[in-house]
Parts: structure tokens; sequence; C-alpha cells
């Protein structure tokens, strides 16, 4: 284990501010969420569906501000905070669920029941929370080539300056998620960042020197505090919440906006068997959909907002009764756009790795770590599954000129007891893109694969798998299990299948494009525009990763986060 450093010492710093915003918890009293009503005929000044890191942001800057919010969820509450009761049997009688405990953040691919959306084809969670409830927790700065690359005039990166200090204010985030100041098992981490340092890679702390990606690594940084997730649930949700102008629903699903003409006038939501219609406030009221690349999509969808072929679909589903006519469609390129990071995983192997039953933990866990996590949070359990570290970054400049920034995450796991999985994402400059589009049955689809499309994107990635093999070239006892020593990176990549089954990093993006070109205008390929307003529309508004124009190489949270801050300041000086 790693001595206490001076990052240790900071993050113990920036964990007892986190805490005196919110106590852990275990040690807060719970504050349930409340049930969907639909007899409750209130009005709202905004309603926000979707309860993911834009909706949560968004809920807590709009109820500061003093107007009357209403946050709606369609899954159950998560977290032990808000009431969530899914637990592992070595959870029962604290109140600590499945969500909280950070080792236990990968049982989401064993068991995923009640957790994850059912009418999308692909995951996502449809708890409180959202991503940041099921996710492993990852997150640091964006580098200033997220914004200046992909994103439009307003939202570059001297424009986010202050919305990304806001986050990392609320949530510094931490390199040390056990309440101990310990990093446990770092055979991995110690073996690569050493092999990336002989090959004349970089040490950085990534949430310091965010500007400096390129041939450099850090230790894995995550939201979690006090050895728990924390992160927005522990932080805007709670802010929200302590307000009387504040309300929150779960298991309230939103059908559709419902609207005449470009005029919102609430949201159609489904609960318990029913459905009702919520109010905003007539003449100044708003909505925000904040439910996700997928799930902003299909309340679009279902509300006459797309394209023809697809609200045509919709028509034809068990909406065609009750869907707005077509004489007041808005033809937007909503599902356009599609992106995720192109995720291809290498693996090697080396005697020095420790591998940590994480699904065994669920169940089965060594009762030292389960009882160390449970009296002092700290641990094993307490840092994410499966085991992380290092983090690093290249830069790929193919034939067409545009940079590709790589965000590389090595993990242990993988086919032999000492394999470490060195995931590659491809993010800021790639180019290729895919569509979302929604079936008769009313599940969302990935009609158009997003992924290697353009041959300059394939080739980046050819070469940055090169360039992490010369820099482990001179590891001692290093075994390339993926690709194999033999096989040439140019062989390996061409033989995974560019679809979602192989490439899949379920950092989903783009499907409600940001921009100043209105989609409704030939040529135009923005739903939303700069104010993140739905074009054709008076007061309806999306606010989540499915507005960004183009993928990021950061972590999709902290991006998410500073978005929302920033739509925030946007809407309310409407």
């Amino acid at each position: 284990m790693h001595s206490l450093s001076k990052w240790a010492v900071l993050s113990a710093l920036a964990t007892w501010l986190q805490l005196s915003i919110a106590a852990p918890a275990e040690h807060q009293p719970r504050a349930a969420a409340a049930s969907c009503n639909l007899s409750n005929k209130e009005t709202w000044d905004y309603i926000v569906v979707g309860s993911g890191p834009g909706g949560l942001t968004m809920a807590d800057r709009l109820s500061e501000a003093g107007h009357k919010v209403l946050l709606l969820e369609k899954g159950p509450p998560s977290t032990g905070r808000w009431g969530g009761t899914m637990k592992a049997p070595w959870l029962q009688n604290t109140n600590l669920t499945r969500f909280d405990v950070p080792g236990l953040c990968n049982q989401i691919w064993a068991d995923r029941n009640g957790i994850a959306c059912t009418d999308y084809d692909q995951l996502a969670g449809c708890v409180l929370g959202g991503g940041v409830a099921i996710n492993s927790g990852l997150y640091w700065k964006p580098h200033p080539d997220d914004w200046n690359m992909s994103f439009p005039p307003g939202w570059k990166d001297d424009d986010m300056k202050t919305a990304v200090d806001k986050v990392f204010t609320r949530l510094p985030g931490t390199m040390y998620p056990s309440r101990d100041g310990k990093l446990y098992l770092p055979q991995g981490y110690n073996m690569l960042s050493a092999g990336l340092t002989q090959g004349g890679w970089k040490s950085i702390d990534a949430n310091v020197q965010n500007d400096q990606r390129n041939r450099t690594f850090s230790h894995t940084i995550y939201y979690f505090a006090d050895g728990e997730r924390h992160g927005p649930l522990a932080t805007y949700l709670v802010t929200a919440n302590a307000r009387k102008n504040f309300a929150f629903w779960t298991g309230a699903g939103v059908k559709r906006v419902v609207r005449t003409g470009s005029k919102v006038t609430g949201v159609e939501v489904e609960c318990g068997g029913s459905s009702g219609v919520i109010n905003v406030t007539p003449n100044t009221g708003r909505v925000i959909v904040s439910a996700g690349t997928f799930g902003s999509a299909k309340i679009l969808w279902r509300s006459g907002i797309g394209p023809t072929d697809v609200l045509n679909t919709v028509k034809s589903s068990s909406d065609g009764s009750s869907m707005i006519s077509s004489d007041q469609w808005i033809n937007l390129p909503v599902g356009y756009n599609l992106y995720d990071h192109v995720g291809t995983d290498l693996e090697v192997a080396h005697s020095s790795v420790v591998n940590y039953d994480f699904y065994g933990a669920w169940s089965r866990p060594i009762q030292s770590d389960s009882q160390l996590y449970l009296n002092s949070r700290s641990g094993i359990l307490a840092q994410s599954a499966p085991n992380f570290g290092p983090m690093f970054w290249d830069i790929v400049t193919p034939a067409d000129g545009i940079n590709r920034h790589f965000h590389w995450q090595a993990r242990v796991e993988g086919s032999r007891s000492t394999s470490m999985t060195l995931t590659q994402y491809l993010g800021t400059g790639s180019v290729s893109r895919g569509r979302l589009t929604i079936n008769n049955q009313l599940k969302t689809i990935v009609s158009q694969s997003p992924y290697l499309n353009d041959a300059n994107d394939k080739a980046a990635v050819i070469q940055g798998v090169q360039n992490l093999r010369d820099a482990l070239s001179k590891v001692s006892g290093l075994t390339w299990v993926r690709p194999t020593a033999s096989q040439t990176s140019t062989a390996f990549v061409n033989s995974i299948p560019s679809n979602p089954g192989s490439r899949n990093s379920n950092h989903w993006i783009g499907t409600n494009r940001m921009g100043a070109d209105d989609g409704r205008v030939s040529g135009g390929k923005a739903v939303v525009d700069l104010n993140t307003k739905v074009y054709g529309t008076d007061n309806l508004f999306v606010v989540d990763a499915s507005i960004f124009p183009g993928h990021i190489t950061s972590n999709p949270t902290a991006a998410i986060l500073a978005v929302a801050e920033q739509a925030a300041i946007k809407i309310l000086a409407l």
C-alpha cells in the first residue's frame, strides 16, 4: 500500500469540505423521495424530467433562484440517503444500498433487474441519479479541446471555466476513496505507471494539469467521498431538497410533453398503471428534459418532435391515438449525431498484479474487508470495482490533420488471475457518427453504429494502440494477451467488429445536438439552440449529454455537470 502523500492530505481536505455540505448516508436520516402523485394539481415554474447529473444540477440551480421546481424520475430510489432498498446481503440492517458501496458497482453487469431501463437496446440506469448511481464514479476535469473542438460559441473553454470551477468546488473528487487515505492493491497501478515512465510518459495530477493530456498518466479520480458513492446525489440533490419550493417524485415516467404548437403546457406522466398531466405555471412555466441520450430523444419523438420517418413509427405504435396531430409536428434531426466513446480493449498479464473478487463480494465478501468497510468506510470495497488505475492519455493526428484525443483506463480484470484490461477510449476529434431510432414497440434502437465509420478515426485508433505497445515494451515479464505479441496493431483493431456489442463504452451522447444551425432549415443539424431551447418551441429545453455536438475525452459526468451549470445561467437569463 502507498503511504499518505500530499495528494492524500489534499484529498482528505476535499472530503472534509464535501462532508460540511452533506453527511454520508449512514450518518444522515433518510429523506425518502415522494412517490408519483397524479392527483396533485399544483403547477410548477419548472418541471425537470430525469435525475441524472444534468437534471440534478438543473433542479438545484433553478430552485436556488427561487423558482418552484418539480423533478421527475421514472425509476426507484437508489442510494440509502434517499430511501433506496436494494442491498447486498451483508448490508442488511444498515442505511447503505448496493449503490452506496463503490466496490459493488460492477454488480450491475451481473444483476440489473429493477435498475436498467428496459425500453432501450443499450444499458442505461433508470433509478434516482441515472448513470451517476450505477457507474464507476470516474471523474476528472475536461481538457480545453473538449470544449474548443466540439462545442459552439458561448460554450468554449474560456466560456466554461466558471461552470467547471463551480462543479469542482462542489465536487472536488479524490484519488484516495478509502477513508483512511490508502490505496489498496495498487500493484497493477505501480507496474503500469513504472512502464509508462520508462516509455517516456509523464505523471500528472489530472485535475490540476488538465491541459496536459498527451503521453501522460495519473491516479484515477472519483467523485466518491468518505468511502461512499457521494457525487451529485449527495450534493446537488441535498441542497435542492432542503428548499420548500422543490419537490421530486420517483416512479414517475414522462410519456411526452403536452404542447399546442410551440407552447408547452405540461408533461404527461405514467406511474402505477395510470397516467395524468402535470402542468407548468401558465405563460411563464418551462420544461427541462434531462432524461439522457436515449430518454430525451424518446420523449421528443413521442411529443411530435423529430424526423418524419421516426414520428410515423411512433404514430403506428400504441401512442398513435393520443399523439399530437401531424400538422403540429416539428421536423428536427432528433436521433442523428449519435456517438459513444469507441472502446478498444487490450489485455496484459504480469506476475505482480493481484486480482480481487468484487463479484464474490456481493454475497460472500471476505469478512475482514466487509467489516473494515462497515466500521470505517475503508479498504478495497471503498474503491471502485474492478480496481482502476492508472488512467492515461495520448493524442494522435491522422492524415486529415484533426487531432484525436485518447483516454486509456486500466483495471484489474481479464482472462487470467494476473490480467489487466487496458481500454482505449476515442473521444475528442472523432468524426464518426451513428443514428438512434425507435421501433413500434417504443424501444429505442441504435440503428446506425457510430463506431469507426471514418477511415481516419480507425487509423488513429490503430496508431494509439501501437503507441501504448511501444511505451510498455520495456516492462520486464509483461505478457501481451490481446493483441498477442505476434499480431500487428492493424490486424488487431481490424479484428474487432465496429458495433455496440464489441465497442460499447456506454458513454452515449449527441442525439439532440446543440448548435446555431436550426435543424428545421435545410442543412441544419441542431435540435437545440445555444441556450439549449428546442428549436420551434417557446419553453422546452434539453440539458444532458444528448446535446453534446461531439464527444469529449474527459469523463462525461464532469462535463455534463458543467454543461448544466452553464445552461442554468443561460436559461434563467431568458
